[in-house]
C-alpha cells in the first residue's frame, strides 16, 4: 500500500514499521484488541498478532468475507403464494479454471418469468458482528429481461426483532441493485458474474438478508474470497452490448433461440443492424412493416378464388333488398317520367 496521509502507520511488538493500512482497518483492529494506538497515525500490533511482510496481507485476512449457502434459503412468508424458489445441483462453471473447484456445485435459484409473480428469499437470523465491515460474495446468473423491467436485488437489514422482517420492512433497508449494471462484478466467466457486496453492520442484534425477483428468474452459488479468483480470466459475452438481457441457465445456449438476439442469429448477422458495433435494436426495429404487410396480403389471397369471393359478395348485398319493391319503385319512376313527357 502506498503512504500517504490518509493512511496509518502499523508497527510490530518491538515498534519496526512492517506496513500502511486504512484508519479504519487499524480500528477494527483495535477494536478486536489485535492492536492498540501509538499515535493519531500508528497502532501497534499485539504479540500474538501475526505480522505480515504486506500490510495488505493483513487487510485480507481482516477481512469478514460472508457467502451463500443454498440449504440456508427459504421462502419469506411475507412474499405470497407466487415465490418460486428451488435448489439443485448444477455444473460447476467454475470447474477447471479455478483450482480445487468441484465438478458440481449446489445452486439457488429463485423467480420466474411471468410478469404477476414476485419471488423474496431470506435465510433467517444472523447474528453478525456489531459496527463490522463484512463483505457479501457470491456468483450471479441471469435477473434479467428483454424489456428491462425486472426486478434483480439484494436486500440488508438491521434489526433487533427475532421475526423474519415483512417486504414493507426490507424496503427500509440497504438495497443493491444487481442489474443492469446498478453494481460492477469483479468477475464475468461464461454467463457468471462475481459480486463483493461491502456493508457495515450496526448495533443492531441481527442482519437479515433478502433476494428479489420478479419477472425474471436468477441463479445464485457460492464464491470464495476474491484472492480465489485473482488469476481467473474474464470470459464474456462477445454479443453482450447487443443483446437485451444477460446470459439465463434457464435456456440451453443461455438466450432464447427464437428471438432477434438469439446467439445463431448474431453469429449470422442476423439480429443487429452493424455487425460488431454493439448496435441494440428492438424487435420491431427488425421488422420491414410494409414487406410484411405484403406477405401477409399475398398469403390471403392465394387461398381466395376471386371470382368466388366477387359473387358471394353480390349475393349478400341482394339478399339484404327486397327485391320486387325495389322493380315496382323503378317501374313507377319510369311510368312517371314518360308521363311527363307526353
Amino acid at each position: 500500500m502506498e503512504k500517504n496521509r490518509q493512511t496509518v502507520c502499523v508497527l510490530d511488538e518491538k515498534d519496526t514499521v512492517i506496513g500502511y493500512t486504512y484508519p479504519k482497518r487499524a480500528k477494527g483492529l483495535i477494536k478486536k484488541r489485535r492492536a492498540e494506538f501509538v499515535s493519531d497515525n500508528a497502532i501497534r500490533l499485539y504479540r500474538q498478532c501475526p505480522t505480515y511482510d504486506n500490510m495488505e496481507d493483513i487487510e485480507m485476512a481482516n477481512t469478514n468475507f460472508i457467502t451463500i449457502i443454498p440449504t440456508a434459503w427459504r421462502k419469506n412468508p411475507d412474499g405470497g403464494a407466487k415465490t418460486v424458489c428451488d435448489r439443485f445441483m448444477i455444473s460447476n462453471p467454475l470447474a477447471g479454471a479455478v483450482a480445487n473447484a468441484p465438478s458440481v456445485v449446489e445452486v439457488l435459484s429463485l423467480g420466474t418469468w411471468n410478469w404477476d409473480a414476485a419471488s423474496y428469499v431470506t435465510n433467517g437470523l444472523q447474528m453478525l458482528e456489531p459496527e463490522t465491515e463484512y463483505h457479501f460474495v457470491f456468483w450471479l446468473n441471469g435477473g434479467e429481461n428483454d424489456r428491462s423491467d425486472e426486478v434483480c436485488q439484494l436486500q440488508i437489514l438491521f434489526t433487533d426483532s427475532g421475526i423474519t422482517a415483512s417486504n414493507s420492512e426490507f424496503d427500509t433497508g440497504l438495497c443493491f441493485r444487481l442489474n443492469r449494471g446498478y453494481i460492477k462484478p469483479l468477475k464475468k466467466y461464461n454467463g457468471w458474474e462475481y459480486y463483493d457486496i461491502p456493508f457495515t453492520t450496526t448495533q443492531a442484534k441481527f442482519t437479515q438478508f433478502q433476494f428479489v425477483a420478479i419477472k425474471a428468474p436468477m441463479a445464485l452459488i457460492s464464491a470464495e474470497e476474491p484472492d480465489v479468483y485473482k488469476d481467473l480470466q474474464d470470459v464474456v459475452d462477445p454479443y453482450e452490448k447487443q443483446r437485451p438481457q444477460r446470459h439465463n441457465i434457464y435456456f440451453e445456449d443461455g438466450w432464447p433461440v427464437n428471438t432477434w438476439y438469439a446467439t445463431e442469429r448474431l453469429i449470422h448477422g442476423k439480429g443487429s443492424g452493424e455487425k460488431g458495433h454493439g448496435v441494440t435494436r428492438s424487435s420491431s426495429d427488425l421488422l420491414d412493416w410494409p414487406e410484411l404487410m405484403q406477405n401477409i396480403a399475398d398469403e390471403i389471397m392465394g387461398e381466395i378464388d376471386l371470382d368466388e369471393l366477387q359473387e358471394e359478395i353480390r349475393d349478400a348485398v341482394l339478399s339484404e333488398l327486397d327485391v320486387n319493391a325495389l322493380r315496382g319503385e323503378i317501374m313507377e319512376s319510369v311510368r312517371r317520367a314518360f308521363g311527363a313527357n307526353t
